[in-house]
C-alpha cells in the first residue's frame, strides 16, 4: 500500500469530527486525493449497529460492560470497512479517519487497573492487526483537551448520552489516553490552554503541520 492513513482521535468533546472535516478540505485544496471514514459506522455496518445497541444500554451499562467484549464489537465494525480503506491506500490516496482502534484504548482502558493495560494493548493489537488485519495508521493525532472543557462543549452540543459523555468518564479517559499517547507514540495536539478551548483554526494549523511531515 502506498497511500497514507491518518487517524484523529480523542475523548468526547475534543473536536474530532470538526478537525477531520477541516483537514480533509485542506488536503483537497492542496490537490491531494483524500477519502475519509468516521467510526463507528452505525447504519452502514452490521457491527456498527451492534455498537449502537451497546451504547444504548441494551447489553448493560456501557461503562460497565467487559472491555474485551465491548472492544470486539468496535473491532468488527472497523473490519467491515477495512477493505475499502486498503483499496484507497493501494490507490495512493490519503485516508483520514475520525476515530479508529485507538478509541478502544481511550475508552475501554477506563474500565481496568493501570497494571492491566499492557496486556490489553497486546490483545487489542492481535485482534485488530493479526486477526482482522485492518491497516495500521501512519499517523495518530491525539486531540488533548481538559475534561471540564470537553464536558462543557458536549453539554452545549446536547447530543445523546451513552456514558462516555459524563465528566467522570471524561476524566478517566483523559488520564488513560494521555498515558497511552506517550506509550503508543501518538502525536498529541493541545486543544485548550487549560482554561478555554483554542480557536478551531489554530488547532487545525497544528494538525496540518504534523500531517505535512508524512505526505
Amino acid at each position: 500500500m502506498s497511500g497514507k492513513l491518518i487517524v484523529i482521535d480523542g475523548i468526547d468533546g475534543s473536536g474530532k469530527a470538526t478537525q477531520t472535516d477541516i483537514l480533509v478540505k485542506k488536503l483537497k485544496q492542496k490537490g491531494q486525493a483524500v477519502e475519509t471514514v468516521d467510526f463507528p459506522q452505525y447504519t452502514q455496518n452490521f457491527f456498527g449497529g451492534m455498537v449502537r445497541k451497546y451504547l444504548d444500554g441494551q447489553f448493560g451499562i456501557p461503562t460497565e460492560v467487559d472491555p474485551y467484549l465491548a472492544s470486539i464489537l468496535y473491532a468488527g465494525d472497523r473490519f467491515e470497512s477495512s477493505q475499502k480503506i486498503k483499496d484507497w491506500l493501494a490507490a495512493d490516496k490519503l485516508v483520514v479517519l475520525d476515530r479508529y482502534y485507538t478509541s478502544n484504548f481511550i475508552h475501554q482502558t477506563t474500565k481496568m487497573a493501570e497494571g492491566e493495560i499492557d496486556d490489553f494493548i497486546s490483545w487489542e493489537h492481535k485482534l485488530e492487526f493479526e486477526i482482522f488485519k485492518i491497516p495500521e495508521p501512519d499517523l495518530v493525532i491525539y486531540l488533548h483537551v481538559e475534561p471540564k472543557i470537553a464536558y462543557q462543549l458536549v453539554s452545549k452540543r446536547g447530543s445523546g448520552h451513552d456514558g462516555h459523555d459524563t465528566l467522570d468518564h471524561m476524566r478517566k479517559a483523559e488520564q488513560r489516553s494521555t498515558l497511552l499517547a506517550d506509550k503508543l507514540n501518538w502525536t498529541t495536539v493541545k486543544c485548550s490552554d487549560g482554561k478555554k478551548p483554542l480557536a478551531i483554526e489554530k488547532i487545525s494549523q497544528k494538525i496540518f503541520k504534523e500531517v505535512k511531515k508524512i505526505i
